[in-house]
């Protein structure tokens, strides 16, 4: 992973920092608007806690005049069922930002239950590298929308289904094939050939020859991958009275190419003054890197609008 330059201990995920830099676009344009000098984030998916970690460190000192009030959750059946991480987790984030109940603010819950937070609470809710884990689309996105304030956004990085390279075996097309025992063939090709994560899957998960390798990464595909359209995931956030954008796609971009440069981080990312530019670069970049995409709670008045209407038909007959 491409990393930028900070004044921390370490390197910084090119991701955490455009994350960062989203929250501070969606802060900067008044489409976030903090209530009370409080600004509430909830983590989807925290994991060890590093995001959560990064955003209090970054964002306190950014902002001085918001209390910022960082929470995360991760699924239990998603691999942390045995709370390990999420002990070392609270361990970290009390080390290094000291006097917040931690062990109340991170949890894990299971995959069937609701989120454990009160409806509207969340001025921002994120998530990196969640969506396309996550089986039931349709239920993630009438929680995220309950625990969003209505003035409130989420920010969403995640590979689309056109992504050409499966982000988690590194091979190209290999979620694009649906026939199982092709997939496993192609992954062992490519795999035998130096191309995807074998390599670093044969140390890590013990995968042995290419050919156990294929297997394994076609069934993690097949059992935990739900790889979705732009489109697919529009309608179905209009179905919930949520609205998507892709606005922020070529922010991952800038950041990347910031980072190779050792550039100083954005504060927030400009919209391109040329039409369409922006639009291009997400139809684009979808195909090459992870997309990012901004979901929000939308209403429409149409009692005012009829009554509008009304008064001014009444008013044309009048006349």
């Amino acid at each position: 992973m491409q990393v930028v330059p900070t004044d921390r201990k370490g390197p910084v995920s090119v991701t955490h920092q455009h994350l960062l830099t989203a929250i501070g676009t969606l802060l900067a344009d008044g489409r976030v608007r903090p209530s009370q000098g409080r600004l509430r984030i909830l983590d989807i998916g925290c994991g060890d806690g590093q995001l959560i970690d990064f955003l209090h460190d970054r964002l306190t000192r950014t902002f001085p005049d918001l209390a910022i009030e960082l929470h995360g959750f991760d699924i239990g059946e998603q691999g942390y069922n045995d709370g390990g991480q999420f002990h070392t987790a609270t361990q970290m984030l009390a080390a290094r930002h000291p006097g917040i109940a931690w062990a109340d603010r991170i949890s894990m819950i299971s995959d069937a239950e609701a989120w454990r937070y009160p409806s509207g609470y969340f001025d921002i809710a994120l998530s990196n590298q969640v969506l396309e884990h996550v089986a039931d689309l349709a239920a993630f996105l009438a929680e995220l929308h309950r625990c969003l304030a209505p003035a409130g956004m989420s920010l969403h990085l995640f590979p689309l289904a056109q992504s050409i390279v499966e982000a988690h075996c590194q091979t190209p097309f290999a979620h694009w094939i649906r026939d199982f025992d092709r997939r496993v063939n192609w992954i062992a090709l490519l795999s035998r050939m130096g191309v995807g994560a074998y390599r670093r899957h044969r140390k890590v998960l013990g995968h042995d020859t290419p050919r156990q390798h294929a297997v394994e990464t076609a069934k993690y595909i097949q059992c935990w991958t739900h790889y979705r359209t732009f489109n697919a995931i529009a309608d179905q956030c209009s179905r919930t009275s949520l609205a998507a954008s892709s606005g922020l796609t070529n922010g991952l971009f800038i950041a990347k190419l910031r980072g190779m440069l050792k550039l100083r981080p954005l504060g927030r990312y400009r919209r391109s003054r040329l039409p369409g530019v922006d639009w291009l670069g997400f139809m684009i970049g979808r195909y090459l890197s992870s997309s990012t995409l901004v979901i929000a709670p939308v209403s429409y008045d149409i009692g005012r609008r009829i009554a509008a209407e009304k008064a001014a038909n009444t008013l044309r007959r009048a006349a």
